[in-house]
């Protein structure tokens, strides 16, 4: 059964099976995508597809619930420079895991998140609060693992949906920041009008990107220079924009669904992103405490050495 968090009242939501009761997430950042989309795209896209995978895992799980809570413009990362609301990292990434506890309390297990921004501190973020909810069981998966038994095959868990489509070639051409090869363009105004989020827009031009350097983009972005559109979203067609969306529904729905029937939720969707630590969300905490610990090292050995010395 596919359920709409907002319009359930606790006691409708309390009467859930909890092992058959599956939440489902939508996050994204709003941003400039040019004349002819709106801000919301990315969460737009994100909720779209988040009440399509419901409506797969309904097909093969009929006995289960499916609860969709509505879409929030949660992105830690934009494409552009001109106009973007996005939270600091741990906003996203706190607001999962208090979310989250808020059910787990009551017995729930199953969590799901959809982002309709695919950069990596996103990601990074959302997987970091899955693992947090990873971890607060990891002594029930100690005492399993010690005496060999089985208990409840599931414990609770959030997987991040769209980690499962990030490729390794994609994180090795460009591991810190999400270097889309359009933006706004013929992918976006497709799916665009696949959802019947905006008018065709045949008339306006092709652009490329900012730089046609890897590296000339970084800069660019750095100094807020890209903004609008890039790409060519003349081309764009309803049916290419669905065949997109059904591209990432295949790769997500079968791990998903061997989630839900007891797989490993670390194995099958983690992505590289989260392993390096420019992308955590406390990463630049990390180097400052680091600097003042080796300052202050520094300090205690210099001090010692002119006390010894005296």
């Amino acid at each position: 059964m596919l359920l709409e968090l907002g319009q359930l009242t606790s006691a409708r939501i309390l009467a859930l099976p909890r092992d058959r009761t599956v939440f489902l997430f939508s996050v994204g950042p709003w941003e400039d995508h040019g004349p002819h989309l709106p801000l919301a795209m990315d969460t737009l896209e994100a909720e779209a597809l988040t009440r399509r995978e419901a409506a797969r895992l309904e097909a093969d799980l009929p006995e289960w619930n499916f609860v969709i809570a509505p879409a929030l413009p949660l992105g830690l990362e934009s494409n552009t420079g001109s106009l973007a609301l996005t939270v600091r990292p741990h906003v996203l990434r706190d607001w999962l895991v208090d979310t989250v506890s808020a059910f787990t309390r009551e017995g729930f297990l199953h969590f799901v998140c959809f982002s309709g921004h695919m950069g990596p501190r996103q990601l990074t973020a959302i997987e970091e609060a899955g693992h947090m909810i990873y971890k607060r069981t990891r002594w029930i998966r100690l005492v399993r693992r010690l005496t060999h038994r089985a208990g409840p095959q599931v414990l609770p868990y959030l997987v991040s949906a769209h980690s499962a489509l990030v490729e390794a070639r994609t994180v090795q051409a460009s591991p810190f920041f999400l270097d889309a090869r359009e933006h706004g363009g013929r992918r976006d105004a497709s799916v665009a009008l696949a959802l019947g989020a905006a008018p065709p827009s045949p008339n306006l031009p092709a652009r490329e990107w900012a730089s046609p350097s890897h590296w000339g983009r970084i800069l660019s972005r750095r100094r807020r220079q890209t903004a609008g559109y890039w790409g060519k979203p003349a081309e764009a067609s309803a049916a290419w924009g669905q065949n997109e969306l059904d591209q990432q529904l295949s790769a997500i729905h079968p791990k998903l669904l061997s989630v839900i029937r007891g797989a490993d939720p670390n194995l099958l969707f983690r992505s590289w992103y989260s392993v390096l630590p420019p992308n955590k969300s406390f990463f630049k905490s990390w180097v400052i405490a680091l600097a003042f610990f080796a300052l202050l090292l520094s300090w205690v050995y210099l001090n010692l050495t002119a006390l010894l010395a005296t």
